[in-house]
């Protein structure tokens, strides 16, 4: 699983007309970009990896919506509320769950531009 397939299940689930992964477009006023993240130690099963029946992807979301606090911070909650406690399919793979990391969006404040921001950190746990 690769984070552009991470962005196409969000992009055909949330509604923004800019979606990025691994680096955004810091000209747009709204734009949502998904960039890899530090996650859990890889797991060797007992008889060996060809034993293994799921993998992880660490993701972290940006939301990065606008000049007014409370627009930017519903968008993330949006995306939050997409994956807390769901299963889904993500390019034909099942995902188990989606291990969030915080009970909620973190608000980071303003760019330098003064858009607010907001991220979203979390596992897939996925079927191989």
């Amino acid at each position: 699983m690769t984070l552009a397939d991470v962005k196409d299940f969000l992009k055909s689930k949330i509604q923004c007309e800019n979606w990025y992964a691994g680096k955004r477009d810091p000209t747009k006023e709204q734009s949502i970009t998904i960039f890899p993240t530090q996650g859990p130690a890889p797991i060797i099963p007992v008889g060996g990896l060809e034993r293994k029946s799921w993998e992880t992807k660490a993701v972290s979301v940006l939301v990065h919506w606008g000049k007014y606090a409370t627009p930017a911070e519903e968008k993330a909650q949006e995306v939050y509320n997409l994956l807390f406690g769901q299963t889904a399919a993500i390019r034909g793979k099942r995902v188990a769950f989606f291990d969030m990391r915080t009970s909620e969006p973190v608000g980071m404040g303003t760019d330098d531009g003064g858009i607010f921001e907001y991220v979203i950190n979390f596992v897939i746990y996925y079927n191989k």
